[in-house]
């Protein structure tokens, strides 16, 4: 009996994050339209929901973005046209991790911007990264 009870719990530990990494990209498509809206509507509010700062935001001189009032009195700077546009325009892709995020080349670097998951099937702006291509 307990031989079977542990066999049972393996194929259930094995199959359970399958479930969960379906689960979060079926979130995550539910969520995404909402935080492409904030953004075109420049709600810093939804934008800033869940939020951890300061957030590293790394884009020519810009390192991070300190606060929801620094986000609000420089929203064009974090979110410049071309950030608009992809958030606009391309699907975000997911890591095995459950983090998705934007990859695009410009200016002769890399930058990937990134969303983690947050409470109750919700997701998180978790900063923009800059490096070599």
């Amino acid at each position: 009996m307990e031989k079977r009870r542990l066999l049972c719990l393996a194929a259930l530990t094995a199959v359970l994050p399958l479930l969960v990494r379906a689960d979060d990209r079926a979130d995550f498509a539910k969520w995404w339209p909402s935080f492409q809206a904030a953004v075109v509507n420049h709600d810093v509010s939804a934008i800033a929901k869940g939020v951890k700062f300061p957030l590293n935001w790394e884009n020519g001189k810009i390192r991070e973005m300190k606060s929801v009032d620094d986000l609000k009195q420089n929203f064009n700077s974090y979110f410049t046209a071309e950030i608009q546009k992809l958030i606009a325009t391309r699907k975000p892709e997911r890591y095995p991790n459950g983090v998705f995020n934007i990859t695009w080349k410009a200016r002769g670097n890399e930058y990937s911007l990134y969303f983690k998951p947050g409470p109750a099937g919700t997701f998180v702006l978790d900063g923009l990264s800059e490096g070599p291509p």
